[in-house]
């Protein structure tokens, strides 16, 4: 009974919660400029930023019509408010005769002879004028009718399309995306020039009304993967959207664990990659990175410059990512473990050497590396979140010096300086696993200073069964090696030449696996 009544509470809030603006029913255009202009200026609140504008032109007939234009100022262009919409009005009919107009309302002869915009709609309630001004366009209500305009004016201020900052390589494409959805949608249009390229609109959030893209290859990408990130988009019932971030939360799997179940890029040729293999992306309006679907645990290893060089290098690379990788989660856990319970482990002259660069240490082997691993987060997190150039400087400058004064002070051993430095080189090789690697390090370490080796043991083991039992939208996180499908790892480890990879992986594009039909190595290729 009181589980029941907590439920009940908890529903009963969370319905009535959603606020005035999702149950209030769509209010009708007035017939008068006057009362949509009082209207809309009371339900944005005389906000400054909202402007309207109350004028005659010569409609149907020579008629005087009177109409009102309402914008945001900030987010419409006024060169096409001017002399696509008021100037065209005001100068007349231009060829406004009854054999022209036909049998269409009053507002649809004027969008179809009078204004000279590419994209027009018309919309019988204001709620849906008061969403178009909200996004950047304007609305024109002419007197004596029960429809309004919605014209495209969007002009607002946006960032240019810079390089990446998150997603670097020496070799490839030099664009990102940028805050701006629609100029994230051209960028990656230019790269899949194919009609089959899909763009599904949503709205989420209830106060922000976030505009976000799904988009997909059809034919490539399984109708079931879809359906199923229209489920759960669909089932976001929030105030605010702000960023992917917020997406993700809500639709991936796992929620707690440290592994992201869900892609991240901010670069158009990565997307077009993976779409073209048969994933999902969803893009969002406000947000310069790209989220998509399925994500699995190999991904994290591959860089885009791995498909712009050479096979060879990039397979090498690859080994020396997956190595990094390893030894940055288990390094300093190792350590502890070798110095505090298998010292019989280290070679006798090693262990010699770092007894003699610890001498007068007052801390134990765990207790130095923790403490300097806190000294090297700290470093970290204050050279990111301060200004480019001066958190550079707090990350080389304070490292060095930290470090030798901590040594010359007896506080902490030369071996731990080496240690801790060498896994964070390691750490920033992968970059995409940069938050898990941060946490497994300090997981593993207090194992290794708790248990020693069998501590690591351990963690290694439930590492390997965690991650095995991940899924990705109903897909295996450590696809493609559990389950296993040896035509897909051609590019896993390795980096197999492109004429080799003849297939999309199986499970993201069953309908159309295949790649290239007939691959011929460049050696064997006619001609001089």
């Amino acid at each position: 009974m009181i589980l029941n009544y907590i439920f009940n509470r908890i529903k009963d809030k969370s319905s009535t919660g959603r606020g005035a603006d999702a149950a209030r029913a769509p209010v009708g255009v007035f017939l008068t400029a006057a009362e949509n202009e009082s209207f809309l200026k009371g339900r944005f609140l005389n906000s400054s930023d909202f402007k309207t504008r109350i004028f005659t032109f010569k409609g149907p007939g020579g008629k005087n019509e009177k109409a009102l234009l309402a914008f945001m100022d900030g987010l419409t262009d006024s060169a096409v408010i001017n002399d696509s919409i008021i100037k065209p009005l005001m100068h007349g009919l231009r060829n406004f005769t009854p054999a022209s107009t036909g049998r269409k309302s009053k507002v649809e002869r004027i969008n179809d002879v009078l204004l000279s915009v590419g994209e027009i709609e018309t919309a019988a309630d204001l709620d849906t004028a008061i969403s178009g001004i909200l996004n950047g366009d304007c609305a024109m209500f002419v007197e004596g009718c029960t429809e309004c305009t919605i014209i495209s004016s969007k002009g607002f201020e946006k960032r240019g399309v810079e390089q990446p900052s998150y997603d670097i390589s020496m070799r490839g494409p030099r664009e990102s995306f940028n805050e701006n959805l629609r100029t994230n949608t051209s960028l990656l249009r230019r790269r899949v020039k194919n009609s089959r390229l899909t763009f599904e609109s949503m709205v989420v959030g209830r106060k922000t009304n976030t505009n976000l893209c799904i988009t997909y290859i059809d034919g490539l990408a399984d109708p079931k993967l879809i359906a199923e990130i229209k489920r759960r988009i669909g089932y976001i019932n929030v105030d605010m959207i702000l960023e992917s971030g917020y997406i993700e939360e809500y639709i991936e799997d796992r929620p707690f664990s440290i592994f992201a179940t869900m892609g991240l890029t901010e670069r158009p040729d990565v997307l077009a990659g993976k779409l073209l293999e048969g994933r999902v992306g969803i893009l969002i309006d406000g947000s310069p990175f790209a989220l998509t679907a399925p994500y699995f645990f190999i991904e994290a290893f591959q860089n885009p410059e791995d498909y712009y060089a050479r096979s060879t290098y990039a397979s090498i690379v690859r080994i020396f990512r997956h190595l990094a990788f390893f030894l940055s989660i288990l390094v300093p856990g190792l350590y502890v473990a070798l110095t505090s319970y298998h010292q019989e482990l280290i070679p006798a002259s090693l262990l010699f050497s770092m007894s003699a660069s610890s001498e007068g240490v007052p801390f134990n082997s765990f207790t130095e590396t923790a403490l300097f691993l806190l000294i090297f987060e700290l470093l970290k997190e204050a050279g990111i979140h301060m200004p480019k150039n001066v958190g550079q400087t707090i990350s080389i400058v304070g490292g060095l010096v930290m470090g030798e004064a901590a040594i010359q002070a007896g506080i902490i051993g030369a071996p731990v300086v080496i240690i801790i430095a060498f896994t964070a080189v390691s750490s920033f090789v992968v970059p995409m696993l940069s938050n898990e690697v941060t946490m497994l390090r300090w997981i593993f370490l207090f194992l290794g200073g708790l248990l020693g080796g069998y501590g690591i043991s351990i963690g290694i083991i439930c590492l390997t069964i965690h991650v095995t039992g991940i899924y990705s939208f109903g897909y295996s996180y450590f696809s493609p090696f559990f389950p296993c499908r040896p035509e897909d790892l051609k590019d896993t480890f390795l980096r197999a030449p492109l004429w080799i990879m003849r297939k999309r992986p199986a499970e993201l594009s069953p309908d159309d696996r295949t790649r290239e039909d007939t691959p011929i190595p460049p050696d064997n290729h006619n001609g001089g």
